[in-house]
């Protein structure tokens, strides 16, 4: 079993495989009794800023503009939910960009598009009745399209969640979540370093009916790597978002 979650944590895309075989076998295997049950999908428009700081002696950088998609699938009985979560873009940048810190040395970059995504494999449980503590499987993952050159964080996480009804239409809504996790190399064979990731989104929902809503906030990220050969990497991913979301009510 080690072996095969090495394997996946040097290969997203396998990772990704497994996390969503995880989901299936939640769906199926959940518990089917009087329970409340109720599953819900969405789709995001994150308008976020890429800012960052390549390590002592090197470049600040800032995207010129970018932005991601994200789709999401959360199926929640009674007090426990679990959910997938999927994001993506691409980003320009200018005279500066994030450095490529590979396995045979250090490249900077400039005048380059970098390719994001975040992948996120979420498992929580309602401790109070309007507050859930969770855990987070989480995997980013970024190519330089000029270069190929590929950087992937993979971690396992845990956070806080929570929401406060104001009328039968608004609510608002929070998380904060925390990961720590591996680098891996560029040529996607070992790990080279290791890093952490955060995540706090505020935001608000207006339910449109019992099934539909829409939801608008703000999403800060933050990633912080430090490579085996000494090298520190930190970046935000910051902006505002909207999204839509429907939901099926299984009661």
């Amino acid at each position: 079993m080690n072996k095969i979650l090495d394997n996946a944590k040097s290969n997203p895309l396998k990772l990704r495989k497994i996390a969503a075989f995880a989901l299936l076998l939640v769906l199926a295997y959940a518990p089917a009794s009087q329970a409340a049950r109720s599953l819900s999908v969405g789709a995001t428009i994150n308008g976020s800023n890429w800012k960052g700081d390549n390590g002592s002696g090197n470049s600040d950088f800032e995207s010129d503009r970018g932005g991601q998609l994200a789709a999401s699938i959360n199926y929640r009985v009674d007090k426990f939910y679990t959910g997938l979560n999927l994001q993506g873009g691409t980003y320009d940048f200018g005279s500066d960009a994030p450095t490529q810190f590979t396995s045979k040395g250090t490249l900077a970059s400039s005048d380059v598009k970098v390719e994001h995504s975040d992948f996120d494999l979420l498992v929580g449980y309602y401790f109070w009745s309007n507050i859930s503590l969770f855990l987070d499987l989480k995997v980013t993952h970024s190519k330089w399209r000029d270069t190929d050159y590929e950087q992937a964080f993979s971690g396992l996480g845990f956070g806080v969640s929570g929401f406060h009804p104001i009328d039968d239409k608004w609510v608002l809504f929070g998380s904060f979540g925390f990961v720590n996790g591996d680098l891996d190399d560029d040529d996607d064979t070992s790990s080279h370093g290791d890093g952490s990731s955060s995540a706090l989104v505020g935001g608000a929902v207006y339910r449109l009916d019992k099934s539909n809503t829409f939801n608008f906030g703000l999403k800060l990220r933050g990633y912080d790597f430090d490579y085996d050969d000494g090298n520190k990497q930190e970046y935000t991913l910051n902006g505002l978002f909207f999204g839509y979301n429907h939901t099926f009510d299984f009661n």
